[in-house]
Formats: structure tokens, sequence, C-alpha cells
């Protein structure tokens, strides 16, 4: 286990990484690996050796804490009638992998190769392959897709009970395939989920690449962190002032820093050192460093929305969460990391294509066996199942932006949702896709009332009311800080800040577009990889792969 620090020991470093989430973590440990680099990981939360973050099963109690939790607010979201989002943020060693449900997705081949095609060198799916290989340890085993001495320990769910049965028999009822691993060469169709859970605990990426690790004597883990300012001269970063359990510290940076904050909160640390756009910076007033539209603009988040069943008998996960089973649930953790506490119950899922004319999946269903509030920050458990659907590729945008010049003020963002006319459409035919799924002979022994949109709502216009009143956010901000090369990009493909000598930004902020699946994964790769970029390593040889194309492959 890492000692974490109340205070960073030196000055001067050569690498400061800002913030220890997906990305953090990685880049900090790799940075570090050679015992020469002296490297800061500046965390603002808390120590994440905490049950409601180590123990699987307690994925929901963060969401209703601000202990582990930004529980950041977003503006009124006008596609939404005005209302105001819960956006969960990880605020603890670990970040969001330490707040998150654990889903072990890496989007689609084609969303990387489609990377490579606006002009990013270097991302293609046989140039990124290698490095999810290198990040994981996958409990069957290592292929050409899949990898066996890596940090994150990945295991598959055992998916065991009549409502995880159904599910998977009724989609095949409806046509799709079952996929032995969405990870390798096909997503789409119905699968058995794979989770960042090893030996019964929340493997985040703090656990794999730090906790794991143990003392390194050249890198510095400090807990209670947050970066003020960025100080640079003749656009190098040469300071970087901070607030460390309430007292402000400043350290020199000898090499690089390396944001690593998130999809909010990075271009939120750039604005505040002077980089973004500059009517915004000026009236909140701070002296434009750098004019940079892009910084804050294009953020996009997976929209979904849960629909709901009752059961007819009680076969629900909801039937072991009452007070007693709680109790026992937590006595056989605690004594063996085994049993309901070892699960997320997302254990099994889908990716679909809505319309026979789009490429690549764009709508994923988890799936969860029992009634539950999950979405908006609160849990309550009833007998019953849901499928929680969510759009893979919106083409609705925000952005995020200054509330104040103060650097502890929250940042202000909108997501825009259903801005877009194909988002309302893939959203309605999400809705009808899931009714026809749970329509099929597997669900007759379990099917009872739908309680969410309900029978009664059946035109396009009334899905659509409900999915205004009901949708939200999937935890998956990104997009906010993209790589590219044109005018509303703000770093390049190597993840250094356009115009900056030695500033990257290195989290879901860059990805040029969202990938199809959980963010966790992939956000850990882009950290693998760049952290042989930041270091000047060759890259890991070219994966030959193939995957899945509708057109070219039978059903």
């Amino acid at each position: 286990m890492a000692t974490l620090l109340r205070a960073p020991k030196r000055k001067k470093y050569d690498y400061v990484v800002i913030g220890s989430g997906s990305a953090g973590s990685v880049m900090a440990a790799r940075l570090a690996e050679d015992g020469k680099n002296r490297v800061l990981l500046l965390e603002a939360g808390p120590s994440d050796q905490h049950i409601h973050i180590r123990m699987p099963a307690a994925l929901g109690l963060p969401l209703g804490s601000d202990r582990f939790n930004w529980r950041f607010e977003s503006e009124p979201e006008p596609g939404l009638n005005g209302r105001t989002i819960l956006e969960a943020r990880g605020k603890v060693l670990g970040g969001s992998s330490s707040i998150n449900g654990m889903n072990w997705v890496r989007g689609n081949p084609w969303d990387y190769d489609n990377w490579a095609a606006m002009g990013l060198e270097g991302w293609s799916y046989a140039e990124i392959l290698p490095y999810f290989r290198r990040a994981e340890s996958f409990d069957k085993g290592a292929n050409d897709y899949r990898g066996d001495k890596g940090p994150m320990l990945v295991e598959t769910c055992k998916a065991e009970g009549p409502l995880y049965d159904a599910f998977i028999q009724s989609a095949k009822q409806a046509g799709m395939r079952h996929v032995e691993d969405h990870n390798a060469y096909r997503q789409e169709g119905v699968h058995i989920t794979q989770r960042n859970v090893g030996k019964g605990i929340r493997w985040s990426s703090s656990q794999g690449y730090i906790h794991a690790r143990g003392n390194q004597p050249n890198l510095d883990v400090v807990v209670g962190g947050r970066l003020l300012k960025i100080n640079f001269s003749n656009r190098r970063a040469t300071r970087a002032d901070i607030l460390v359990n309430g007292e402000r510290q400043s350290v020199e940076i000898d090499g690089e820093i390396i944001l690593c904050a998130g999809a909010l909160n990075s271009p939120q640390l750039l604005q505040l050192s002077g980089i973004g756009p500059a009517d915004m910076l000026r009236s909140v007033g701070i002296e434009v460093l750098a004019d940079m539209p892009g910084v804050g603009a294009g953020l996009k988040d997976h929209v979904a929305a849960p629909v709901q069943y009752r059961a007819t008998q009680n076969v629900s996960a909801a039937r072991h969460l009452n007070n007693f089973g709680k109790l026992k649930l937590g006595l056989q953790w605690l004594l063996a990391k085994k049993g309901l506490g070892a699960t997320n119950f997302f254990e099994v899922g889908v990716f679909m294509r809505t319309r026979p004319e789009i490429a690549v999946p764009n709508v994923q269903f988890e799936f969860v066996p029992m009634l539950g509030e999950m979405q908006h920050g609160s849990v309550k458990l009833e007998n019953g199942f849901q499928y929680f659907f969510s759009l893979m590729r919106p083409k609705s945008e925000g952005r995020v932006w200054l509330r104040d010049a103060n650097p502890l003020s929250a940042p202000r963002f909108v997501f825009n949702y259903f801005a877009h006319e194909e988002d309302r459409r893939d959203a309605i035919d999400a809705v009808r896709a899931i009714r026809h799924v749970v329509s099929q002979p597997a669900w007759a022994p379990y099917r009872g009332e739908e309680v969410t949109p309900g029978k009664q709502l059946q035109t396009d216009e009334q899905i659509m009311e409900f999915l205004r009143q009901e949708a939200g956010t999937n935890y998956h901000p990104s997009c906010s800080a993209r790589m590219g090369n044109d005018d509303n990009s703000v770093v390049d493909a190597q993840a250094r800040v356009h115009g900056f000598d030695n500033l990257r930004v290195v989290d879901a902020s860059i990805m040029p577009e969202i990938v199809s699946g959980n963010l966790n994964a992939p956000v850990i790769m882009m950290a693998e990889k760049l952290s042989d970029v930041v270091l000047g390593k060759q890259p890991l040889p070219r994966s030959e792969a193939p995957y899945y194309r509708p057109e070219g492959d039978a059903a």
C-alpha cells in the first residue's frame, strides 16, 4: 500500500500530475517507473481506503455523499425541461474510477479508427490495442485482444440468476448475437459484462497503479491538494500554485505539468491559468494568456434513461438487500471478499444498432436486476428490473466555463442533451427496442408492470416528453479540450496544449469524439499510451487483430 502525503516533500519536480483518476494514477506511476524522475501526484480528495470505495456492491453510496464526490450541478438543461443534472465526479484517490460502476468497456474499435481518420496520428485501433492489452490482467487470459500482465485486474461477471438469464435469452430471441467478449473482435450483441474488480475489491486506477506497487521514493502522492494556477514564462509552465490541506504553496516544474483532472476540471484549470475563450476570461477578470476558444467547448456525455419493470416473482437482487441481507452481505465481504458484496450488479449488457444503416452500435443497454433510482444521486431499491440505455455517439454538445476567478469555485457547465434531432430519434428508438426485447418469451415468467415510461406512453411525442423529464447523465463527460489540429482543438495528438512547451492534458476531455462505451478503460489506455509519448519511448508494435464490421461480416 502506498504511503499518502499531506504535503509535497520537494520544492521542484520533473513531472507534476494534477488529479489521480483513471488517467492521473496511470501517468504518475508510469512516469515514476524508472525510479529517477521526481513525480508529484496531486489529488484534491482523501484516501480511497474506505469500505464504501473498496466494496463493489457499495457503489451507490458515494453518489449520495460529498466526501468522495464533487457532486457538481449543471446549469439548467434546455432539453430536459430546464432541470439541472447532478454530475458525480470522483474527489478521492483514484478519481472517478473509485466511485464509478466498474464496467470495463473499451469502446468500439471503429471509434479509434475514426479518431485516426480525423487526422490524429497514432490513434488507430491497431495502434491503441497494444495499450489496452498492457493495462490489464484479464481473468480469461491473454490473446490477440486481451492482456494478462497489466496493473488493472479485470474479471468476467458470473451473471447467475433468473433475471440475468432472461436478459440474455430475450436478447437472443430478439435477434441479437451472444458475444463471448465484447472487448475483443465484436462489440455488437448481448454479453456478460466485465468489471474492474479483483480479489473481491474495486480495482480502481489508484489500486492498480499506486497501491499495488507499494511505495516509490521518487513518487509523492499528496491527498487534499488542489491546483490554483499554473504560472508561465514565455509559454513554458514554470510553477504550480497549490492549496494543500488549507496551506498555499508553490512547486517548481522542471519538466512538464500534466492535467488529468477530468472533462470538467481540466478546462476549468486551463481557464483559471489564462488559457481559454478570451471574452469569457475577461468577463471574470482573468488575464488572457492564450485566446483558445476550444477550451471548454464541445462537451459531450452519454445521455441515459431507465426503462423499468416490476417483477411478478420475488427474484430480484432487492430481496437480498433488506437490513438483514445487508448485514450478511457486509460480513461475508469483510471476512472473505466474496458474495454479493463483491458484485457491481451490472452483470449483463447489450450494444446494438437501432437502424441497419448505422455502421457501429449507437445504443448501450446496462441492466440492473432490481428496481431503483441510481442516476440522480440517490439509491432506493424495490423488486423488479431495469434496462438503463445510453446513446453512444450523441451529436449534442455543451460547454464548460468559469463561474468566477476563484479557483475553489465549481465550474459551470451544460450538456445540451437532446439538442440534436438525431439524439432524440435514437433515444425514442432505444425505448422501443427495450420494450421489444422485454416482450420476448424469456421475460414472460417475470415481466410485470412497466413502471417507466409506462405503457400508456406510446407515441414519439409522449416518449420524448418522458425522456425530457427523466433522462440524465451516465457520468461520462468528455471532449471539452479536444485533440486535433483545427482552431477548435486544444491539444495535439501527443496531448500537448497548442502553443505551450511543457503543458499537457491527459483525460477524457481530450477525446476528439466520445467513444462507444464507458470511459474508464479508454482513459486508462490513453494514459498508458501518452506516458510512453512523454517519456520519449517507442510506441508498442501495432496489432494486426481484425474487428467486426457489419457490412463485411454475417450478423
